[in-house]
């Protein structure tokens, strides 16, 4: 016979449903200029969220608050800000506790990864953050010494400093990613300058790393050595200590050069139904090979009329690491001179295999189009970030590049529906649109990981104030009336997506930040633009947008700004978007307030939250709505997570599930032992001793969320169960 044993949970927390009255929007702090700068969702689902501080005074009192030890980070010159950690519950509202960072160790955490894939446990955990120093300042990695789900973190494992010039892309931009076996690919030095630039590799215990098929290598006894690392004539790899990429023009090196004139002479598919010549992405600008060690730089033009611009560094930008493989994508441009002397900037995309063995290269544009017709692209192109789509097996899976154009003249970036391998395919906005030369237009692609063939692409660009050419309304009744992008031809303003912001959900769809003028939202959306036909002028605002999986329609789309005045434009711009992470029922995003302006239009602010901004204020957003939910994206499996601490044997069975009043929890048969319910963060809300095959848990008071139930038994056994409060 079963008896039903009831366990009634206090927990005050916010609803996390899915209609748009349960988003939270908050700001935090305002008194020591806070910045929320990346958030990570952790498998036993609580939510990590990074950034910098004047100082803790805003932290609530009786969050337990930890300081880490940070040896090694060189922040000389620092400001004596705070960097931290933020640990929250699955639902943000609870501020469970802040791990920081000493005053003034570094200027602020930017960026946090893992080296699990998604859809598996939380696996170590990298941060990097600026720096501000006389001979090493540029920006931090480090490796935590716990990732939170196994444990807390009392420091780093190990922290390496990375040397940049001060405007160059890998200060700015933190070129850097880490792979499943915890090795560090990052980007240092200058870009577009005179000095040097160039990508290196370090091990997961923190020493350089030797890549053997990169081509260049330093030697133990000091040099360099141009080849594989197995032929280092002096003991072959184990006499090499680190290997690197140069993005340098010079004789000897030839990095991103063939080094034969078969490699500068062939020909290749370009990845959308023309060609290329030239097996290395830089032989564009240049009219021979060039052999490293040989000391002749040679010259141009290439064969389409380029040639190398007068500065020395190219611009290392993007990097990903797909976690299954090990593969690196590096997303990259290089400065080059017209036939006419103009300056223009040419971007490249370029795989390679875990030893270095270049797989593919993109250009993003084509040299000969399909029609045979060799071609200048004078709009400037760049790279601004990279993401593996994991929707797929490795062996089928799709790179997603975010690039941008400068103006629409003649050339540019591959159109949505132009795509050879994919002709059925139609983006949400096809191509550079309006009469504007000269502003900045993004787009999104996704490229085949195994050769680099473009399957998908969209421009980003939002409209111009006052647009005109504008088209039919869009069929999907989630842009309410907003014009089709690719009816008419509309005029467009200059529209940025965010440098190395770029996420890919669990079923392909591409999350994404940017910057825009009159940014096309969706119904769905927490903060909506003025339509064009409604009156009204727009502000400039930064936007979060999930688009489709074939980036042909979106799923989400809200502005994150202050609520300005639309007769005269005052009171907007003033909320700058940093970090976002897919959970299963929406998204959360982070960033600050500038102080300046109006407020942003709050909800469900949490107690550590605030209400209003006082000066620069950090700001995070959690917004939910039916068209993003998706329970692969929920965290691994939060009993996976918390089985790590548990030493939990198997799973229980908990139904139903989701849940609105009752769970039914099945234990071992005859059962002595422990039950308890948590929340996900592993905190234990109530236990009872219980011996029965099986117990009901009343939930009708629990606020909506993830909730775990725990089994202890007296022969030793450890079971934990999942199910979610509706």
């Amino acid at each position: 016979m079963r008896r039903a044993v009831h366990l009634l949970a206090m927990l005050a927390v916010t609803l996390t449903g899915q209609a748009q009255t349960n988003n939270l929007l908050t700001y935090a702090g305002g008194a020591g200029n806070e910045r929320f700068n990346d958030v990570l969702q952790l498998s036993d689902g609580r939510v990590l969220v990074v950034g910098v501080a004047d100082d803790l005074a805003w932290v609530p009192g009786g969050v337990p608050q930890y300081s880490l030890t940070a040896t090694g980070i060189a922040n000389g010159q620092g400001t004596g800000r705070t960097p931290f950690f933020l640990v929250l519950d699955s639902t943000v509202q609870t501020l469970l506790a802040v791990h920081h960072l000493p005053a003034g160790a570094a200027e602020d955490l930017r960026f946090i990864k893992a080296t699990n894939a998604p859809g598996e446990p939380t696996g170590d955990l990298y941060v990097s953050g600026n720096t501000e120093d006389a001979s090493n300042g540029g920006y931090f990695i480090g490796r935590l010494d716990n990732n939170f789900v196994n444990g807390d973190p009392g420091g780093f494992s190990w922290v390496m400093n990375v040397k940049c010039a001060a405007g160059g892309y890998p200060k700015q931009h933190q070129p850097w990613d880490v792979g499943g076996d915890g090795k560090v690919v990052y980007a240092s030095g200058d870009s577009h300058a005179y000095n040097w630039s160039a990508i290196y590799r370090q091990q997961a215990n923190g020493d350089d790393d030797v890549v053997p098929h990169w081509r260049i290598h330093w030697p133990t006894g000091g040099g360099e050595f141009y080849g594989m690392a197995e032929d280092y004539p002096n003991g072959g790899v184990s006499g090499i200590a680190y290997s690197g990429i140069v993005f340098k023009r010079d004789g000897n090196r030839c990095d991103l050069r063939s080094p034969s004139q078969a490699d500068y002479d062939s020909w290749q598919a370009d990845g959308n139904g023309g060609m290329r010549k030239g097996a290395w992405p830089m032989d564009v600008l240049y009219d021979s090979p060039c052999v490293p060690g040989s000391g002749n730089t040679t010259n141009g033009p290439g064969y389409t009329g380029y040639s190398p611009a007068a500065t020395f560094t190219f611009g290392p930008s993007a990097i990903c690491i797909d976690r299954r493989t090990n593969a690196m994508y590096i997303g990259f441009n290089a400065k080059s001179v017209l036939p006419d002397g103009n300056p223009d900037f040419e971007p490249a995309v370029m795989a390679m295999s875990a030893d270095g063995d270049l797989l593919w290269w993109s250009r993003l544009y084509h040299e000969v189009n399909p029609q045979g017709d060799t071609l200048l692209s004078t709009p400037d192109q760049y790279v601004d970030a990279l993401a593996i789509d994991y929707s797929l097996p490795a062996g089928m899976g799709l790179l997603t590049v975010a690039a941008r154009a400068h103006g629409n003249n003649v050339e540019n970036l591959w159109e949505g529906d132009a795509i050879a391998a994919n002709p059925g395919a139609n983006g949400f906005q096809n191509r550079f649109t309006g009469s504007s030369g000269n502003i900045h237009l993004s787009w999104l692609g996704k490229l085949t990981l195994a050769d680099g063939t473009l399957m998908h692409s969209t421009y980003v660009g939002e409209l111009a104030e006052g647009a005109t050419g504008l088209g039919s309304p869009h069929p999907d009744p989630l842009l309410a009336g907003w014009p089709d992008p690719n009816a008419g031809w509309p005029t467009l303003n200059t529209t940025y997506t965010g440098k190395n912001r770029l996420k890919v959900t669990a079923d392909g769809s591409v999350l994404m930040l940017g910057v825009g003028r009159r940014t096309i939202t969706t119904s769905n959306a927490h903060q909506q633009m003025v339509k064009p036909g409604n009156g009204g002028a727009s502000c400039w605002n930064e936007f979060i947008r999930v688009y489709t999986p074939s980036l042909g329609g979106l799923r989400y789309s809200s502005l994150i700004v202050g609520q300005w005045d639309t007769l005269t434009q005052a009171g907007g711009d003033n909320v700058r978007l940093y970090g976002s992470f897919k959970t299963r029922n929406g998204v959360l995003v982070v960033g600050m307030h500038t102080g300046a302006g109006n407020q942003i239009p709050v909800a469900n602010v949490p107690a550590w939250g605030a209400s209003t901004y006082g000066g620069e204020s950090a700001v995070l957003a959690y917004f939910r709505a039916n068209e993003l939910v998706n329970p692969d994206d929920d965290p691994t499996d939060l009993t996976t997570g918390l089985d790590q601490l548990t030493g939990a044997n198997d799973a229980l069975a908990v139904y139903p599930n989701p849940a609105r009043e009752q769970v039914q929890v099945v234990l071992p048969d005859a059962s002595l032992g422990q039950l308890e319910l948590l929340d996900v963060s592993g905190r234990v809300l109530r236990t009872m001793h219980v011996s029965i095959s099986s117990a009901m848990i009343d939930v009708a008071k629990l606020q909506a969320g993830t909730y775990l139930v725990r089994w202890r038994g007296a022969d030793g056994t450890r079971r934990v169960g999942r199910f979610v409060r509706e």
